[in-house]
């Protein structure tokens, strides 16, 4: 009966934990926003002071009783992701489109060949470089909204995030199936697990169009007016995500083709931005939440992982600045800023959009270590830098008020 009394009723409620962490989140948010910090630095500030590093309240096991919902989170920040990807413009950009698919392949290079140099095996150094190929599309998101940002730097960047997701995941097929192959437990070739892999995004591609076809069959049979089609929108997206959980197949690959779909097939007017824009800022802040809440600090200041995950972090900006080099729409300055905005990373289970919060468990202890170390690191300067480069750029409008409509086009 004492333990009854004494223990805190919401402290047996995961609901009420997430909730709470979620409100702390949003409130120290607003306030670092009226001192010009970023508010993504609210979800930062929640996630430590009740996560691994603060009180533990916020841990692995109770994210994943809410690994559905954190999914459907997800699938909002990756179909809007897709929705920012102008194809046509990739295609027809020349030496811009150019220099952000150079940029991919020369982080894939650089970042593995300084992980090599700091003495980790070949093998963890290509794994570990493959997911950071990716930028971060919740911190580059967050922070374009909350700054209003628009321009042509802030347009190459949204495109990047899509180009650069696509970019990993193909090379990750890669990079899993040679490592599971050549594990010592392995019972396939690489031709099999290859193609398992390669199975795993041609699924996922299908479902984007069966499920980009419902919404379409289902809104131009109706005859759904323009005000209830992102209802119709956010249904296809659940039916997308939950096809792809129980399928295994590739769900971010699945997101980001429905928002492509959308963005470049969907000729009817776009009025999904203004609708979903506040479940999208809900889901960046649950998401960031969530990665903030895992970080350990303790454990970021041990031995050599904090040196070792700076100069991955600072040799990935230098190669992302480098291959900019041929774009001839950007000045000198707009490509400092770029590779500046284009510096966060993503976690294994972000990339995949996985159905466990657990990291992949292939990496010897001291390439997992480092990779915790660089999400640590994403976590406590990403933001930062990030809101930095757009500010660098010169396409800040945060005084005008409210974003536009679309914000999409530079």
């Amino acid at each position: 009966m004492n333990d009854e009394l004494t223990t805190p009723l919401w402290l047996l409620s995961p609901l009420a934990v997430l909730g709470a962490g979620l409100m702390l989140a949003l409130v120290a948010g607003m306030l670092l926003q009226r001192l010009r910090i970023p508010k993504l630095y609210g979800a930062v500030l929640a996630g430590l002071l009740l996560g691994a590093t603060g009180a533990e309240l916020i841990d692995r096991a109770l994210l994943a009783q809410f690994q559905e919902l954190l999914n459907a989170a997800a699938a909002l920040v990756l179909f809007e992701v897709g929705r920012k990807m102008d194809l046509a413009w990739l295609l027809r950009s020349g030496r811009q489109g150019g220099s952000l698919l150079l940029a991919t392949f020369a982080r894939l290079v650089a970042v593995a060949l300084t992980i090599r140099l700091l003495g980790l095996p070949w093998g963890a150094a290509i794994f570990i470089a493959s997911i950071l190929i990716a930028v971060n599309p919740v911190i580059v998101n967050s922070m374009v909204a909350d700054e209003n940002a628009s321009g042509t730097s802030t347009f190459a960047t949204a495109n990047m995030v899509g180009l650069s997701s696509l970019v990993a995941l193909l090379v990750l097929a890669l990079t899993m199936a040679w490592t599971r192959s050549q594990g010592l437990d392995a019972g396939t070739s690489f031709g099999e697990e290859l193609m398992r892999q390669g199975g795993k995004l041609v699924l996922g591609a299908g479902i984007a169009l069966l499920s980009y076809g419902l919404y379409a069959a289902a809104t131009r049979l109706c005859k759904v007016p323009a005000t209830l089609r992102p209802g119709m929108l956010l249904a296809a997206l659940l039916i997308d995500l939950g096809l792809c959980s129980i399928s295994s197949s590739s769900a971010l690959l699945s997101l980001l083709l429905m928002g492509l779909l959308l963005r470049n097939v969907e000729r009817r007017d776009n009025v999904f931005q203004a609708q979903l824009k506040t479940a999208q800022d809900i889901g960046y802040v649950l998401l960031f939440l969530m990665s903030a809440a895992l970080v350990d600090l303790q454990g970021l200041a041990q031995g050599w992982t904090l040196l070792g995950a700076l100069a991955v972090f600072a040799v990935r900006i230098g190669a992302t600045r480098l291959a900019l080099w041929p774009g001839s729409a950007w000045d000198r300055n707009k490509k400092h800023a770029m590779a500046l905005s284009m510096c966060s990373l993503v976690s294994y289970g972000g990339l995949v959009v996985d159905t466990t919060l657990n990291a992949y468990t292939g990496l010897d202890q001291a390439s997992t270590e480092l990779m915790g170390a660089l999400l640590a690191l994403n976590v406590l300067l990403a933001p930062g830098l990030t809101w930095l480069g757009l500010r660098m750029a010169g396409e800040t409008y945060r005084p005008l008020g409210e974003s536009r409509k679309d914000g999409v086009h530079p």
